[in-house]
């Protein structure tokens, strides 16, 4: 506790970064309404004034000093740090803009590809109601979003300018933008970049709104920035754009910076498993930059085999490499080496992995879902059910809280299950968080066509379909799983998919839907719902879905009654992670098993036999069922 209440005074005490390109800066600045750079202010209980005194910010997190080339900045980790200015926007009065301003800073940015990030701003951004500004980027590029009174359409209508070019990751920016009254411009390293006339009059503030540095955050989002800033300053004036071009030019030892001695080529995602069968394995990883990767493997060490991607001579930071002719049911070794372009090598720890043992043999898997953005409940579930030892794992979708944000990816999905997926694959379904970006497919080796697909392990076969999309009787996915249904000749049949049939939560299907009890509750996703009449006909033993935070068990069900020699069992798994919802006031007449808590569960199956377990985060059991077929349905 001493050592970090000492780095937390160090930290505190430099919050004004000192750098020689403003080490004089104008306090006395005509109209400056805030202002941060290095001076070193004295600190008072965890927070600093900036140099206008206009505004006492609170440090939240752990940010730290860096030197990055010629400037010494203050370092967010994109997780937990950011400089809250107020939470209650009349606190900050003096430094907030009313009409005609200019916001500027100077930031270096590791990870650019989330969807939403902050750099400074006061807004709210929640379906129709769009109200404040904010300096950030979104998607790899910089914007500037303003509200004003003159565009309002009720309830405030924001205008997003973006910058032309694509942020580089480790490069000094300097980011402004301007207001006049009737025009907003962006400009990016002096040049101007985009411009509007869309907005007029006075800005339009949220009633509530935190105002603050590091991050974009409203009412219900919150993105941090993962990088550094070295300074940030708002005016009640529009600077020119002959301006912003001399103080580019007179910073460009800045600008042009480059690191002499580039980042270590490093595993961002340590390797992972993907697509188990009897013969083979897909291994996974990736680099903080572009790498060639080789596999070695084998029975036991020292390995003697070797596997590269298909391509060997192909770099890339998203790897794959396949291993095939492996042994059904054995244990292998392996160890991932990376290689960039300069031919210096990372290596990994030394990995296991064990292939299908085939229908003869008993075998277990693991369920989650809804992982979201809760990585400490996320790596709890993990490791319990880890501490099982099954073959597989299915998650029933949701694997992040929003699918453009990358860093959501590496920091609350692989990092937390790191230790699960580096020896036992998953097989996941998507889910409506995903918004079927790219990273989903870009992460996970997954048969064609991807967002949907089966796969067979041990005696059953898995279905795994998007609810996302239409699966009424004349849709593709409808037509091809009544196809694969029909023809499978598994002794265990399961779907996946993230929404459910049935479901007894209060207010997705429930009777609070919409909060106003006028609408008939369906209890259970009317999509999903039109697939029953496909489980019931192809004997469908139980089907798995996530999406309510909860978990829940209904009786077999088969034509909506309990029918425990023919009923097909729905399975709601959606407690790894993402905030917890709540069964409706009364019982629903399918309902088995209903528990509000964060949880896994783990399945272990021999012959015509499953035994079903599910547990909290504390490894308590909480629900069990055993189940044996007598003979073929």
């Amino acid at each position: 506790m001493g050592r970090f209440l000492s780095s937390l005074l160090l930290i505190l005490a430099g919050i004004c970064f000192v750098a020689a390109l403003f080490a004089h800066p104008d306090v006395n600045e005509p109209k400056l309404l805030l202002h941060y750079v290095a001076t070193g202010h004295p600190i008072q209980n965890g927070t600093v004034s900036d140099e206008t005194h206009h505004v006492t910010a609170k440090l939240i997190g752990a940010p730290k000093l860096v030197t990055l080339g010629p400037a010494e900045a203050l370092q967010f980790d994109g997780k937990h740090d950011y400089l809250l200015l107020a939470a209650e926007l009349a606190e900050a009065k003096a430094a907030l803009p009313t009409r005609e301003f200019s916001v500027a800073a100077w930031v270096n940015l590791n990870s650019v590809d989330q969807e939403w990030g902050g750099i400074v701003g006061a807004l709210q951004d929640n379906a129709d109601k769009e109200q404040g500004w904010l300096l950030g980027y979104q998607t790899g590029k910089f914007v500037f979003g303003l509200a004003t009174k003159g565009a309002d359409d009720g309830d405030g209508k924001l205008t997003y300018l973006a910058a032309q070019d694509e942020i580089e990751p480790g490069r000094w920016y300097h980011v402004a933008a301007t207001y006049d009254g009737k025009i907003t411009r962006l400009f990016v390293n002096g040049k101007q970049e985009a411009e509007s006339t869309k907005q007029s009059g006075d800005i339009l503030y949220p009633p509530k709104a935190d105002f603050a540095i590091g991050g974009y955050i409203d009412q219900d989002e919150k993105h941090l920035l993962d990088g550094a800033i070295y300074e940030v300053k708002i005016l009640g004036r529009v600077m020119t754009a002959d301006e912003f071009t001399k103080l580019a030019a007179k910073n460009d030892n800045l600008i042009n910076y480059l690191d002499p001695t580039p980042g270590k080529l490093k595993f961002l995602i340590k390797p992972y498993l993907q697509a188990g069968t009897l013969n083979a394995m897909t291994v996974m990883c990736e680099t903080t930059q572009t790498a060639k990767m080789t596999v070695k493997y084998g029975l036991q060490v020292p390995l003697t085999q070797t596997a590269t991607a298909e391509k060997a001579d192909q770099a890339a930071r998203i790897n794959t490499v396949r291993l095939e002719d492996l042994d059904p049911g054995t244990p292998y070794f392996y160890q991932v080496t990376c290689t960039n372009k300069l031919g210096e090598s990372i290596t990994s720890e030394l990995y296991s992995l064990q292939t299908d043992r085939g229908p003869e043999h008993a075998w277990a898997f693991g369920i989650i879902g809804d992982t979201q953005r809760n990585p400490e409940i996320t790596r709890k579930c993990a490791e319990g059910i880890y501490a099982n030892r099954p073959n597989m794992l299915i998650h029933c979708g949701d694997v992040v809280d929003d699918g453009y944000a990358k860093n959501q990816w590496v920091k609350d999905l692989f990092n937390p299950m790191e230790n699960l997926l580096a020896r036992v694959p998953m097989f996941p379904t998507i889910g409506n968080h995903e918004q079927n970006s790219h990273w989903y497919y870009d992460y996970f080796s997954l048969p064609q066509p991807e967002y949907y697909y089966t796969f067979k392990y041990g005696n059953a076969q898995f279905f795994m379909i998007d609810t996302n999309k239409p699966v009424h009787s004349e849709t593709e996915q409808y037509k091809w799983l009544e196809q694969e249904l029909s023809r499978s000749k598994a002794t265990w049949k399961f779907t996946c998919h993230h929404h459910p049939c049935f479901s007894s939560d209060e207010d997705d299907y429930g009777n609070h839907n919409k909060g106003d009890y006028k609408q008939k509750p369906t209890w259970g996703d009317p999509n999903a719902q039109k697939l029953i009449p496909l489980y019931e006909r192809y004997g469908v033993d139980i089907a798995f879905n996530g999406h309510i935070h909860v978990y829940e068990r209904t009786w077999p069900i088969y034509q909506m009654s309990i029918n425990q020699q023919k009923g097909v069992r729905y399975l709601t798994s959606g407690g790894g992670g993402g905030g917890l919802e709540q069964a409706a006031p009364q019982r629903t007449w399918f309902n088995h098993h209903f528990k509000r808590v964060h949880h896994y569960c783990y399945a272990v199956i021999h012959d015509r036999t499953i035994q079903f377990k599910a547990y909290d985060v504390d490894d308590k059991l909480f629900d069990t069922f055993e189940l044996t077929k007598a003979d073929e349905r």
